[in-house]
């Protein structure tokens, strides 16, 4: 994680990135030190901290000042002050901790640890909506003796044949036990496109259109109706 260490007092300072490398070795990487409000937002929007340590005065103004000047905060704080009457307002900006001069060492190992859980809990949010977002975009098919899982990217195009539809992948042909028209349901819109009453075409495949055929990116030429040209060539239109 980066950290940036804004604090006008130079044994306090010290005393931050002892700790820090002292409790959490190779953990953390000091990007920078800043005395003032002017010099802090500059760091800020240059490094891109993930962690701050906020002294609350500062050599030109006070720490609350340096964050009113953010466009936005996305990075966590841990206010350093020898003044607790700060602490109502540090709240305000969702502060990790709030940590008084001289600092506990204990305490220090909270306020830091606290950082690294909240990380972790951001980090793992975001894998379980990545998850979702995966499973959302997987479609079950059955054939006669099997059952396949297949990634909506992974599918070229789909072809009818009677009452199955034969689905074509980057190295597979699948032949599954239902109508076009139930795929056409239950594949999302935006992402498939019926080009003939015979055709489910992936639009990612698609690279352009001549006469009456669809060119897909492996050089397959698929039918498109007269119906449909417009809709394709609108689609081609908006991807340039």
């Amino acid at each position: 994680m980066k950290v940036l260490i804004i604090e006008d007092e130079l044994d306090a300072r010290n005393i931050i990135r002892f700790f820090l490398h002292q409790f959490f070795p190779d953990t953390f990487d000091i990007v920078g030190y800043s005395a003032t409000v002017s010099e802090s937002v500059a760091i800020v929007n240059e490094k891109k901290p993930d962690l701050v340590f906020l002294d609350v005065r500062l050599e030109d103004g006070t720490g609350l000042d340096f964050l009113r000047k953010l466009d936005k905060i996305d990075f966590q704080i841990i206010f350093t002050t020898a003044y607790d009457h700060y602490a109502i307002k540090a709240i305000k900006y969702d502060a990790i901790d709030y940590l008084l001069k001289p600092i506990n060492p204990e305490e220090f190992k909270i306020a830091v640890q606290k950082t690294l859980d909240k990380k972790h809990e951001f980090e793992e949010y975001h894998k379980l909506q990545e998850l979702d977002l995966e499973a959302e975009q997987i479609i079950t098919i059955k054939t006669a003796g099997e059952t396949h899982v297949v990634h909506y990217n992974d599918i070229i195009r789909l072809e009818a044949d009677g009452a199955y539809t034969m689905i074509v992948t980057g190295n597979n042909k699948i032949l599954a036990s239902k109508n076009l028209k139930h795929f056409e349901n239950i594949l999302p819109e935006n992402l498939f496109i019926r080009t003939h009453q015979s055709h489910l075409v992936n639009k990612k495949y698609i690279s352009g259109i001549k006469n009456d055929l669809v060119i897909l990116e492996n050089n397959h030429k698929i039918p498109v109706s007269f119906r449909k040209k417009t809709a394709v060539k609108n689609f081609l239109k908006d991807k340039e």
